[in-house]
Parts: structure tokens; C-alpha cells; sequence
């Protein structure tokens, strides 16, 4: 016989109803125990409503109905019935704001089937509420610090029985974008935390260098030396190159929520050494050709930046060279040299510590020409789409020139020698975007070719005009190209409409001279051969900007700069205005500067068309129709400009002498026309159109080289055509 038993019995049947009958419970919802208790016999009925009774079992009715409870004991077996309880489980129990909560309760041994009701408590909403589960959604509103918030769920069937959970709600993760990063200093230990607020730990940091929708991807890193702590967003380490360096850090929270901060950039200033600087090299050459099978000659060269120990470098190979001085060095050419028809590269080459190569300037072993002629090449033209940017140079070191044209990418033309050209590997090279500025279509604009990186072969810069960037890319020799670790260098505005490179600051890495159009803005950044930059001394502009060229214009041995404009308005600002180098990457405006103009100023060239030692400028006028000849007094100022008549919208400008007289001559590309005029020189600082000239190329010319891309020893033309996407090729007949 058991001590208790315990069921519900109402609706059992007509033992109930007896059982009911008899204890006078007829009216009752059913018997909810009974209870055999004590030494003596007694019995406890009760009901579901806690209402019992009680009595000794001492007549004979009390017998009987023990007997009929125990009979009923029996048929419905002796058992204990394990209580109610109520358990909770989430998807989460740590969330962002606006973000939502599935929540489930199970509840066990509710024979019911009723399940649970939900309580809040805290901010935030529930919805879809069943008896087993319930949506907490939390606050949509912006939250300052993260809030606790519990929810209940209660028994229906035993309301003393429930369960609570508690979750946290974090403010939305936020990453601030005006937040500025200190500076670093090359080999000072250097550590940086990236400031989040909100989000729910734990946290995945990275730097963003993947696809963007308007063009290719976005480029960036941190500086060299430092790295980004995956864990904690702790930027560290010690720096090993200056540089600014720009970059878009993201962070996803346990939730998954990633958020971004695309206008982050640390500077590292580098640490001063002494060092020879990268020399420039001014045209012309003298002399500037001599006819195969010439005997031996010396060879002069004029420029800046020649430190004792420099040679003068004949297609890569150095020759017995004397220092004269920083302006100025000669060196025996061997009769073996100039036997053949061919086209040399001429440099020169500093020491070590800095030091390098120069700017290549041809130097033509061929006959000189009465006439001049040209005739499209056998593979011309090239295709490549809105070709903006146009560059000679030897990518892949094998002594033949080849070509960059930056469209959409950089196409990269390899020289086969005999004036076609083979895409090289890799081509185009696509060109990555600043995160600070990645929402403009991918346009590419001037660009330069250069050694970066001291490596020894040459890269590019390529203007990025509606990103307010300029792409860096390192030459592999071998006609391929990799972006710096920085990527690019930061124009500071829009619309860059023209690119220099040299040595400002004498350090032995070259830097950038960039010309800006819609703020009307100009600027020197200074370069640490890692290929990235820091701003420098700001250059004197007028109007807005379009050409831009470098040499030492007061003799001083410090490298300026002068810069062509053109306005809006006639006599709203156009002209050159010069900027005379203070040997730091700073600039002092030159006397009688800006000299102003009535025409829209374009592209410049700079070389010593009169033979003085002094550098002069050549300068295009879009709106005229016109060159304008400036000699240079040698003190910064230049003499009264020499108008001379060219085709419609002269938009490019390049010197050489391709004729081989020894005296300096422009080939001019006239956007209006679809025509190049040759302009020779007379040596004097005057010139006459060349017989046939001009020579018709694609629509709108708007970019020009001259290189001798068959290797006869005479001066050819590549030119860029903005609006039928071709690059003519012109061979010299």
C-alpha cells in the first residue's frame, strides 16, 4: 500500500461519481488526492482547488470508501508524477542594436500542452509570440551604452514555474571617420589603437583592399613595418620607410555586422642621412647625333644634381666620365659605340650612398636629314580605350623602347625593335583605387615613368584625376609592374592635369611635382624609395593648371619648377608662374612671375633651344592655336614669349631633334585637327615648320612621345588619340 497518491480523477468514471457521492463533493470539478496518513485510519480527499476533507475511518461508510479508494488506487496504479519546469534557449545572448532574438522555451511534464507566457523587462519589443517561443527585437533607437534586458517565460499550467534569460544589447559598431592617427618616425617603435565604439565582442579587424563597384579594387596598406592586429584593431611595430600611407580599416563584431572606415592614413617621417641625390639631365645633348661610323668624341651633358664619381651611361654602360661640375659632365665615346645606325639611351648615374640613374635622353647615331617624313608603322595603330596617359620607356631592359598608355589600366607595349609592338604579360595593369575616394569611374589621366623603388628598373605613376590619387607601380624589369605597398600618393584634389618627377630634396629618391585644375592647386611630395609620399612645399599656380616641367632655372643647383595655366575667363589667371627650389621640396614664387597671357596655357617643355646653357620653355596654347617660345635669362625670369602658328587646339608637346642637325626640334599634337606639326630648330630659339608637316594621326591627339622605335637612329612618334582609342605609331621615313 503506497503513503499517497496523486492524479487527477475528475471525469474518471462512475467510481468517481461514487467517491463524489458519497463524500458529498457531487458539485466538485474532481478529486485531486488522497492521502492515507497517521497510525490511525483517516483519509484525505482533496480537490484541483486545495479544498480537502478529512475524516476518521472509524464507521462503517468510512471503511467502505476506503476500500473503494483503495480499489481505485489500484485500477489506476500507485506512481508519483515528476513536476512542471521551463528551460530557455536563443540564438544569441549578445546583439548589436536593431538586431532581433529568437528565443524558444520547452517546457516538460506539462501534460496540459499550454505552454508559456513572455514578459520584457528592459527596452525593446517582443512579437510573434507563441506557447513556445517568442522574437525580442531590440531598441531601433541610437544607443549610448549597452543595456541588459530579461525575458521571462511562465508556465501556464503552474504559473510558480519560469525561466529568464538575459541578453545585452551593444550599441551599433562605429567606426569614427574623423579620427586622425598619430604620426611615426622611421625605427621608433610605434603603436596605435583604431577607435571603436559599440559592437559585440569578440572582434575580427582587417584592411580593406578587395572589389569596389566603379573600378577595380581599393588599394592601401599600412606603413612597412607596422601591422594591424587581427584581434584587437592595435596598429605596431617599427616603421622602416617614410611615407603616408592610406588605408580603410573594417571590423566585424560576433554578429557579424562589418563596418568601415575608409579615411585612415599614417605618416612616418623618415630619418635624415646624407646622400647623393638623382641627378636630371637637360636636353640637348651636345652634340645630339653623329653619323655612323663616326670616330670617338666627347660627349657633354648639362643638367643638376652630378656629384664627383658620376659617369655619363651609353645604353646602360658607363663611360670614362669627368666631373666638371654639379651642372655639367663629359666622357669619351668610343668609336665602337656610335659604328651603326641605332638610337642610344644616355644617363647619368650617381654613386651610392642615394645617387642612380637619371632621366633618359636619346642620343641619335644616324645621318642628319634634309627632309623629314613619316609614315604610319605596320602594326599601327594600337588599340587601347581612352588612351589619357602616354610614357616611353625600356620596361623590359632589352635596349628597345616600349610604351605605357594608361586608359582604363595601364597597357604596356613591349618594343619589338623594328617599330611594331607585343602586349606585355599582365597587360593591362589595372590600377587600384583610394579608399578616401573610390566612387568615381576609374579615369586615368598624365603620367610619368620612373624608378621608385632604387630597384634599378622602371615603374610608373599614372594620374587618377577623379580619385585625387596617383597610382605607383614598380617596374620587375621584365615588362611587369607591382603597386607599391602604399599604392598611390594622395593629389589632395580632383582633376590632376599634369605630372613631373626629380630629386627636390637631394636625398637620392625621386619625388613628385603634381598640378591640380579645379582647386587650382600644386604641390611638391617627396618620395623615400618605398613608393609612398609625404607633402611637401606647396608650388605657385595661377588659374587652372594643365602643364607642368622641372630643371633649375636660376642655376643654383636646386631643382624648380614652372607651372602653365590657363582660366575660365581671358585674363582670369592664366599664364606660367614659376617656383624656385629651395633644396628641401619648398619653393619661393621667382621674380616676374607669374608672366600672364591671353591664351589657355597647355602642356611645357623645358631644354636649351638656344644653345646659352640656359634652360628655355616651349609652352602650348590650347585657344590660340599657338607655341610660345620663352628664353630663359638664367636667374629664374625668362625673356619676352615668340608666338609661332601650329594646327587647331595644340594639346601635347615633346622635344628632340629629329633631324639629327645637332639643334633641338617640337613635335606638337593638335587635338582640333588630328594632326602633329614638326617644328625644327634652328638653334637660336626659333623654328620653322618641317616640309609635310603636319602628318595626320587618330581623332583628337592628346598625348605625344618621340623614341626610335625601329633602331635607325632617327627620332619616331607615338601619340595617344583620346577619342577614337588609339596610339599612332609614326616611323621616320
Amino acid at each position: 500500500m503506497c503513503d499517497q497518491w496523486e492524479g487527477m480523477l475528475g471525469g474518471a468514471g462512475t467510481n468517481v461519481n461514487l467517491l463524489r457521492s458519497i463524500l458529498g463533493f457531487s458539485n466538485s470539478p474532481g478529486l485531486a488526492h488522497g492521502i492515507l496518513i497517521g497510525n490511525a485510519p483517516r483519509l484525505i480527499l482533496c480537490h484541483t482547488s486545495f479544498d480537502c476533507w478529512e475524516g476518521p475511518l472509524s464507521s462503517l461508510r468510512h471503511l467502505f470508501v476506503l476500500f473503494l479508494v483503495a480499489m481505485l488506487i489500484a485500477m489506476v496504479g500507485c506512481s508519483s508524477s515528476p513536476p512542471i519546469s521551463v528551460s530557455l534557449s536563443s540564438s544569441a545572448q549578445a546583439i548589436d542594436q536593431s538586431q532581433t532574438v529568437n528565443i524558444t522555451a520547452s517546457v516538460t511534464n506539462d501534460t496540459s500542452g499550454k505552454g508559456v507566457t513572455w514578459n520584457l523587462t528592459g527596452p525593446g519589443s517582443l512579437s510573434s509570440s507563441t506557447g513556445s517561443s517568442i522574437t525580442y527585437t531590440s531598441p531601433t533607437t541610437s544607443l549610448t551604452s549597452a543595456q541588459q534586458v530579461t525575458v521571462t517565460a511562465t508556465s501556464v499550467a503552474n504559473p510558480t514555474k519560469s525561466a529568464s534569460l538575459q541578453i545585452t544589447v551593444n550599441p551599433y559598431p562605429q567606426l569614427s571617420p574623423l579620427q586622425t592617427l598619430a604620426n611615426g618616425t622611421v625605427g621608433t617603435s610605434y603603436s596605435q589603437m583604431i577607435m571603436l565604439t559599440g559592437g559585440t565582442a569578440p572582434f575580427q579587424w582587417s584592411i580593406y583592399n578587395g572589389p569596389i563597384i566603379t573600378g577595380y579594387k581599393v588599394g592601401g596598406s599600412v606603413p612597412n613595418g607596422l601591422a594591424l592586429n587581427a584581434s584587437t584593431g592595435a596598429i605596431s611595430g617599427t616603421p622602416t620607410g617614410g611615407g603616408t600611407w592610406y588605408f580603410q580599416a573594417q571590423v566585424t563584431d560576433a554578429t557579424g555586422v562589418t563596418v568601415a572606415n575608409p579615411f585612415l592614413s599614417i605618416e612616418i617621417n623618415p630619418v635624415a642621412s646624407a646622400a647623393n641625390p638623382v641627378p636630371l639631365l637637360n636636353q640637348p645633348l651636345m652634340p645630339t647625333a653623329v653619323s655612323p661610323g663616326s670616330l670617338g668624341f666627347a660627349l657633354t651633358v648639362s643638367g643638376t644634381g652630378f656629384v664627383s664619381g658620376a659617369t655619363i651611361d651609353f645604353n646602360g654602360t658607363p663611360l670614362s666620365t669627368t666631373f666638371v661640375n654639379n651642372e655639367h659632365l663629359t666622357a669619351l665615346v668610343p668609336a665602337t659605340n656610335v659604328a651603326n645606325a641605332e638610337t642610344a639611351a644616355i644617363t647619368v648615374v650617381n654613386p651610392a650612398p642615394g645617387g642612380g640613374a637619371s632621366n633618359v635622353v636619346y642620343f641619335q647615331v644616324g645621318a642628319p636629314q634634309t627632309t623629314v617624313s613619316f609614315a604610319p608603322a605596320a602594326n599601327s595603330p594600337l588599340s587601347v580605350y581612352a588612351p589619357a596617359g602616354l610614357a616611353v620607356a625600356d620596361f623590359n631592359g632589352d635596349g628597345k623602347p616600349d610604351l605605357a598608355v594608361a586608359g582604363v589600366g595601364v597597357a604596356v607595349f613591349l618594343g619589338n625593335g623594328n617599330g611594331t609592338f607585343t602586349p606585355a604579360s599582365g597587360s593591362p595593369v589595372l590600377l587600384v583605387s583610394p579608399p578616401y575616394d573610390d566612387l568615381a569611374s576609374p579615369a586615368t589621366g598624365p603620367m610619368v615613368t620612373a624608378d621608385f623603388n632604387n630597384s634599378g628598373h622602371l615603374g610608373f605613376a599614372v594620374a587618377l584625376p577623379e580619385n585625387a590619387a596617383t597610382d605607383i607601380l614598380f617596374g620587375n624589369g621584365d615588362g611587369t609592374f607591382v603597386p607599391s605597398s602604399a599604392a598611390f600618393a594622395n593629389t589632395s584634389d580632383m582633376t590632376t592635369y599634369a605630372l613631373a618627377t626629380a630629386d627636390f630634396n637631394a636625398d637620392g629618391n625621386l619625388d613628385l611635382a603634381i598640378a591640380n585644375q579645379i582647386y587650382s592647386s600644386g604641390f611638391v611630395a617627396l618620395g623615400y624609395g618605398d613608393g609612398a609620399f609625404n607633402t611637401a612645399g606647396n608650388l605657385n599656380v595661377t588659374g587652372f593648371p594643365s602643364g607642368i616641367a622641372v630643371g633649375d632655372f636660376n642655376g643654383d643647383g636646386k631643382l624648380d619648377a614652372i607651372v602653365a595655366s590657363g582660366a575660365a575667363a581671358p585674363g582670369g589667371g592664366e599664364g606660367l608662374i614659376v617656383s624656385l627650389g629651395n633644396g628641401d621640396g619648398t619653393f619661393t614664387l621667382a621674380s616676374g612671375s607669374p608672366i600672364s597671357f591671353q591664351q589657355y596655357l597647355g602642356p611645357i617643355v623645358t631644354a636649351d633651344f638656344n644653345g646659352d646653357g640656359k634652360l628655355d620653355v616651349a609652352v602650348t596654347a590650347y585657344e590660340g592655336n599657338m607655341v610660345y617660345i620663352l628664353l630663359g635669362n638664367g636667374d629664374g625670369t625668362f625673356g619676352t614669349p615668340t608666338a609661332i602658328t601650329v594646327g587647331n587646339d595644340p594639346y601635347a608637346i615633346v622635344a628632340g631633334d629629329f633631324n639629327n642637325d645637332g639643334k633641338l626640334d617640337l613635335a606638337v599634337a593638335n587635338g582640333g585637327d588630328n594632326t602633329v606639326t614638326l617644328l625644327l630648330g634652328n638653334g637660336d630659339g626659333t623654328f620653322t615648320q618641317a616640309a609635310g608637316s603636319p602628318y595626320s594621326v587618330g581623332k583628337f591627339p592628346y598625348q605625344i612621345v618621340a623614341a626610335d622605335f625601329n633602331g635607325d637612329g632617327k627620332l619616331d612618334l607615338a601619340v595617344a588619340n583620346l577619342m577614337d582609342g588609339t596610339v599612332s605609331i609614326l616611323i621616320q621615313q
